[in-house]
């Protein structure tokens, strides 16, 4: 199931019900996706996707952190009976999955991504992530498909420029050359 942000332009914000679920939510994490989790406490991974791309934490609302920090808190069997908690979230690309881990466990790549917010119960802010929840599991194999084949026609017109671009200055080159 899923949510959205209550915040325009609105996110995607998901959740795995289990851990198997997060394992794959794991899989086909987007690279630009923003990985929460109650810290030192189990918790459900929740998983913020904007609408564009984004490449720096600060792009993302305060409000919407704060929404899925307070999901994530919601949905912790300790957390959500603590009057405070720290949220851990770092970038999808950033959590650590080897063969010898625990299913829907993961570490971290580089701790020093990993943000750390404390937070404390906000019943109105469940409320209004609450009335946005979809029962609906959006496809995230078939999306992430489409998100790889995306980076890759990027990645071609961005190389096809450049080669245009050089042969525009060697073009140049030897027109002053010529002269």
């Amino acid at each position: 199931f899923y949510f959205e942000s209550m915040v325009d332009p609105s996110c995607l914000i998901y959740m795995g019900r289990d851990k198997h679920e997060n394992e794959f939510l794991i899989k086909y994490a987007q690279h630009h996706d923003i990985w929460f989790h109650v810290d030192d406490l189990s918790s459900a991974h929740v998983y913020l996707r904007t609408k564009e791309p984004i490449t720096s934490y600060q792009e993302v609302p305060k409000e919407v952190i704060l929404e899925c920090a307070q999901l994530t808190k919601a949905n912790s069997i300790e957390g959500c009976k603590k009057a405070s908690v720290g949220i851990n979230f770092t970038w999808a690309t950033n959590l650590l999955k080897t063969h010898d881990m625990e299913t829907g466990s993961v570490s971290f790549k580089n701790r020093k991504l990993v943000e750390l917010i404390h937070i404390e119960k906000n019943k109105d802010i469940i409320r209004g992530v609450m009335k946005s929840k979809k029962e609906a599991a959006p496809d995230f194999a078939k999306d992430y498909q489409v998100y790889l084949r995306e980076l890759e026609k990027a990645k071609n017109l961005e190389l096809k420029n450049e080669k245009i671009q050089k042969e525009e200055e060697e073009k140049a080159k030897k027109s002053e050359i010529e002269q």
